[in-house]
């Protein structure tokens, strides 16, 4: 899990007029200042630490990156991957792999989810292993595979696969559809961030939908994992792994982080927070305050209604609408503490 930064803990992060990273140090603002009067930057950001993504996806950098664990509870990676060190993303990237990993594994506790390439640590076009991952909000995950003998495993490397999900290369290896539908729809209803897309070769995409239908998932779940679901038309087509991407975070995009395509599920997941904090607002002022009761934490608050909401849901509602608005309210209630920009200083 990527360790919480102290509290009151400001690190300084000046970004260079070239969209470099030109100063990065926990130490104190002076630096900051120093670099400013030096030439060294026309824009200067302090942070409090916390991820900025800027710019696109394939034309950006990143600013106090987070890194990713290689293993953790639910997750692991390989050599090669370990190797290229692009182990960095946003804040947010990161508690999303890191939180759909956890939960994955207490459903699929014999297999863990194998993590690729997600950004360097400055992001920008350091490698040429992609023409993306380079504001920090991608990340590629391995399909959840089975070998020849049905068995679930932990794939080593990519495997290509054909349209009927089987490895090209004659191992008898095959997709673990059930598993990797389990997979993007925790990844869509996450509540640590939005997910844009999730690149995939398009017949495999159509496995898992059709897994979801015969399966009985709610046809909203199911209409949203659809339109997150793409394949890329100006790249590999995905038959070996997935590559997910999130939105820019609202802070990020007052530094300029860019979304490229839809913004339709964005929308959806703002309107869910909207109409729960409407809710609990309106419960609030409605139901009396008990006496002597303590007042609950935010995060003691979130818990209970996701417990709540998916426990009991009313009727009427559908599984999707009480999933996204409990995965919405865990989002909500996600403290950041905002930047400081020295461009508005007198």
């Amino acid at each position: 899990m990527t360790p919480p930064r102290p509290p009151g803990a400001l690190s300084f992060s000046v970004v260079a007029r070239s969209g470099r990273l030109c100063h990065t140090d926990p130490v104190r603002a002076v630096l900051a200042a120093v670099a400013l009067l030096t030439g060294c930057a026309e824009l200067g950001v302090v942070t409090d630490g916390s991820s900025i993504s800027i710019g696109k996806p394939n034309h950006g950098y990143l600013v106090d990156a987070a890194k990713i664990p290689d293993e953790g509870p639910g997750w692991t990676t390989r050599e090669v991957w370990k190797a290229r060190n692009n182990r960095y993303g946003t804040d947010e990237l990161i508690e999303m792999v890191e939180g759909v990993a956890r939960r994955m594994h207490k459903r699929v506790p014999d297999v863990r989810i194998v993590i690729a390439d997600l950004s360097s640590r400055s992001g920008g076009g350091a490698y040429a292993f992609h023409r993306s991952h380079q504001s920090g909000r991608d990340a590629d995950l391995l399909y959840y595979m089975r070998d020849k003998d049905g068995k679930p495993f932990e794939p080593d490397a990519m495997h290509v696969f054909d349209a009927r999900g089987r490895a090209r290369d004659g191992s008898g290896i095959t997709v673990d559809v059930p598993r990797t539908w389990l997979l993007v729809k925790n990844l869509v209803t996450a509540p640590e961030a939005t997910v844009q897309y999730i690149f995939m070769y398009e017949p495999i995409a159509e496995l898992l939908i059709d897994h979801a239908k015969k399966a009985g998932e709610p046809p909203e779940v199911i209409a949203k994992v659809r339109r997150a679901l793409k394949q890329p038309g100006d790249s590999a087509r995905h038959d070996d792994h997935m590559h997910v991407r999130v939105y820019c975070a609202a802070t990020d995009r007052e530094y300029g982080c860019v979304d490229i395509g839809p913004l339709d599920l964005l929308a959806e997941r703002e309107a869910e927070q909207q109409q729960i904090l409407a809710t609990i607002e309106n419960g609030m002022s409605r139901a009396p305050a008990p006496e002597a009761a303590p007042t609950p934490s935010l995060t003691e608050v979130a818990v209970s209604h996701t417990e709540t909401s998916v426990a009991a849901p009313a009727p009427g509602v559908g599984l999707a609408t009480t999933a996204a608005s409990a995965s919405a309210l865990g989002s909500l209630f996600r403290a950041r503490l905002d930047r400081i920009d020295l461009r508005s200083w007198p």
